[in-house]
């Protein structure tokens, strides 16, 4: 069982928090009878004038969005290439649902239990638009790229938006209330196959904030193959297991929210009736205020193939001694897929702290990682790539990591200050990761030109207006005879 308790009897008392952890540390103390503000360092926020009511979400429509909450991730590595894993996330207000198609249909466990998911492992042909009928009168489009084709992917990391538990410091100046789904909805609607969310997801302590969000995205974007991994505000909402409470989801929400296939559903084949994910731990169990316990390592591992891309999805919450068997495992499958030319690596810390040590954030764990058998070959071809959030920044190559490491986490918190839309290209033979720019502190806003271009041509005709952060051939990958 992995336990992160919050002892002030062995631990001294972390530092003040910022004040921007005011309403956080706010709903806190209003959920967890008995907890002391000094547990969590947040006294002087509580005697402070700032703000007395701290905002919720908004309830925003969007013509474009889409009346059912749909997830669709790629099949676990083992499985065959033509595996998707289809959900739905419903709650009160969702349309009547056909939930006798899914093989899975529960309320969520632990956390953010208004929800209920049903879900499917199921096969679809490579290559060819696959309709599925998800209540009368909705048929969503799966769309699963040929196996060793060129692919596209949006990937973004530590969006905030107004309602975030932790205030999104430059919300009012990017709109990413309303930007950030529009945006995804433009770019993902033509071009891309996949998108995905690296960590902090809207640092949402109860689900309410993620529900505003997603309730703006359109079928189409929530059709497209969809990545994610946690963060440390996935698991403590303060962003530190040291100033965990028994309020936090530890996990919990976004592992069935966002419904990714797995470890812990590495076996699970189309008809089964077991659940998708290891529910062995309570979060609560051996805590009443302070602490928690982290879900089981399986839930939060995962490897497969889009087109030429192979991904790696893991969290740097958990030991290295408690990932590196797994890592071993992802690597050596890596070269044996037709067609993947491309690795890479997605977690969510770059750098030690606030739960990840120095070996697991993602920097540390690339080096790890490229001298394992499998995934040195695509290194030693300059073939593994990583792509992290954390520090609110987007930049490639942070830490020296010059054309293999990637940060995709400006998208309104505190930090370096910019905004805008990286992707992630493979097609063509060559692996160019683009980077549109949105805003930055300089008073750039490049919002109505780039929505107008992408929307009316789709972004591969709008590249003029993105900045390059890698631009180089594919490697040639031995063939599968050779390998196997």
């Amino acid at each position: 069982m992995f336990m992160f308790a919050a002892s002030l009897a062995i631990h001294s008392p972390p530092p003040p928090l910022h004040e921007r952890y005011t309403c956080a540390a706010r709903a806190s103390m209003a959920e967890v009878e008995g907890l002391d503000c000094t547990a969590i360092s947040a006294c002087h926020l509580l005697r402070s004038s700032q703000p007395s009511h701290c905002p919720g979400p908004d309830s925003l429509s969007s013509s474009s969005a889409s009346p059912v909450q749909l997830r669709v991730a790629k099949g676990f590595g083992t499985k065959p290439y033509s595996t998707l894993r289809v959900s739905v996330v419903e709650d009160a207000g969702s349309p009547p649902l056909n939930s006798s198609q899914f093989d899975y249909s529960a309320m969520f466990r632990y956390k953010w239990r208004a929800n209920r998911l049903h879900s499917s492992v199921v096969s679809v042909p490579p290559g060819e638009p696959s309709p599925i009928t998800l209540a009368p009168g909705i048929t969503a489009q799966l769309n699963l790229p040929a196996q060793g084709s060129g692919v596209a992917g949006v990937l973004l990391a530590d969006p905030c938006v107004h309602g975030s538990a932790v205030t999104c410091l430059f919300e009012r100046r990017y709109q990413t209330t309303s930007r950030t789904p529009a945006l995804l909805n433009a770019f993902v609607a033509r071009d891309t196959d996949y998108w995905g969310i690296l960590g902090d997801n809207f640092y949402d302590q109860d689900g309410s904030v993620t529900k505003s969000f997603f309730s703006q995205l359109s079928l189409t974007t929530l059709s497209t193959i969809f990545v994610s991994v946690a963060g440390n505000h996935d698991y403590w909402v303060l962003g530190s297991p040291w100033l965990g409470t028994v309020a936090d989801q530890y996990g919990n929400g976004h592992m069935q929210y966002y419904a990714q296939d797995t470890l812990a559903a590495k076996h699970l084949q189309p008809g089964s009736r077991t659940p998708p994910f290891n529910f062995s731990v309570d979060p609560k169990k051996g805590h009443s205020i302070l602490g928690g316990n982290l879900p089981a390592i399986s839930n939060s591992f995962f490897y497969h193939q889009i087109g030429n891309v192979g991904i790696i999805g893991f969290s740097g919450a958990y030991t290295l001694d408690e990932l590196s068997p797994l890592m071993k495992e992802a690597c050596a499958w890596l070269p044996t897929q037709p067609g993947l030319r491309l690795a890479v690596l997605v977690g969510h810390w770059d750098k030690p702290g606030a739960g990840a040590t120095v070996d697991t954030a993602a920097p540390s764990m690339y080096e790890h990682v490229r001298s394992l058998p499998g995934c040195d070959a695509f290194d030693g071809d300059g073939m593994l790539k990583f792509v992290m959030g954390h520090t609110h920044c987007n930049i490639p190559h942070p830490h020296g990591n010059v054309n293999t490491g990637f940060m995709v986490a400006g998208f309104g918190m505190e930090g370096c200050g910019n905004y805008g839309v990286p992707i992630l290209d493979t097609t063509n033979d060559r692996v160019t990761f683009f980077y549109f720019p949105i805003g930055d502190l300089t008073g750039t806003d490049n919002y109505a030109q780039t929505m107008d271009c992408v929307t009316k041509n789709g972004w591969r005709a709008c590249t003029h207006l993105a900045e390059k952060w890698l631009d180089e051939p594919l490697a040639k990958r031995p063939a599968m005879d050779d390998v196997l």
